[in-house]
């Protein structure tokens, strides 16, 4: 959860400031890259429900894996995610301009609390709601999405403009107040985490600004996607498998068996999501750039409501 993150932004800032005009021909490639490795870490969502239920704690008895109530209750709640995502793709190509700027609110709040509960978990703590941690999401979730945006307008405003000029007009109006606020609040982080002697997450929170303002937005965002953010919440799931396995008939909870298991769960959700982007790709002739962006977009809402409920039930235990 620490040095593939690290390792990998540390290298793509190493080529952009040795080599800029090669990491801005490699942008494409690294985020195409980024994008495939990241499609797994919401592969396994429909399993969340069951591992977090209250009747699979630590002692109690497991329930049949294929029993008629799991099967309805995953069922249903496939049904639902589904639902969920096209509404929010639908809402994209209907109401475009208030749907886009609740997608870049909510990608901001759940990237920057994902790395509140990525330094927790590290640092064991708790990873409950205050002003410090608040502060910290803050940082993270506007370096993240907010210097994506404000930081490179050439790169990033065609993309805003096609799905939607008033946010592409907003954004472009605001590009001082935002970048301002933006490392306004990376230093006033970087100086409570440091009187936290929590130096690691500074020194994390500096590197991806540094990333975000000196590398091509592409590049960033699929490094930060792909192998910091998506590696980070796998480790998250791994926990959850290794706990199931030690609650079942299958004794074995060590970091093999679980990553094996956990390939094996997300295989056909992965396959299926890269079906639809194969699909989406070939129709990009006929298909407007709303359109495909919003089929893409759609699952963050409801991947983020998920990943809400985790991090809701291990406040939660934790408290």
């Amino acid at each position: 959860m620490t040095w593939i993150p690290v390792a990998a932004a540390t290298a793509l800032l190493v080529l952009t400031l040795a080599a800029e005009p090669a990491a801005t021909s490699l942008a494409l490639p690294i985020a195409v890259v980024g994008g495939l490795l990241g499609l797994p870490h919401g592969a396994v969502d429909h399993l969340l429900p069951r591992w977090l239920e209250s009747g699979r704690r630590p002692g109690s008895a497991p329930s049949s894996r294929f029993s008629r109530s799991r099967i309805l209750r995953e069922s249903g709640f496939v049904l639902l995610y589904v639902i969920s995502a096209a509404a929010a793709s639908a809402a994209l190509i209907l109401a475009p301009t208030p749907t886009l700027t609740a997608f870049l609110v909510l990608s901001a709040a759940h990237f920057g609390w994902g790395e509140v509960v990525t330094g927790a978990e590290r640092g064991e703590r708790a990873a409950h709601v205050g002003p410090d941690s608040l502060l910290v999401a803050l940082a993270f979730g506007l370096v993240t999405v907010g210097l994506l945006v404000w930081g490179h307008p050439d790169s990033t405003d065609p993309y805003l403009r096609a799905m939607s000029p008033v946010v592409a007009d907003a954004v472009a109006a605001s590009r001082g107040v935002g970048v301002t606020l933006t490392m306004t609040s990376v230093v006033v982080a970087l100086v409570v985490l440091s009187a936290q002697r929590r130096t690691l997450d500074a020194a994390e929170l500096a590197l991806l600004t540094a990333v975000f303002v000196v590398c091509p937005p592409l590049a960033a965002f699929g490094v930060y996607f792909g192998l910091w953010h998506a590696v980070r919440y796998s480790g998250r799931l791994l926990d959850l498998v290794r706990a199931d396995h030690g609650r079942s008939e299958r004794p074995d909870t060590g970091w093999g068996p679980a990553c094996s298991h956990l390939a094996r769960l997300s295989g056909w959700p992965t396959a299926v999501a890269l079906a639809g982007i194969v699909a989406i790709w070939a129709l990009r002739d006929v298909a407007s750039l709303q359109a495909v962006v919003s089929v893409l977009l759609a699952v963050t809402f409801p991947h983020a409501a998920v990943v809400a409920r985790l991090d809701q039930r291990q406040e939660r235990r934790d408290g």
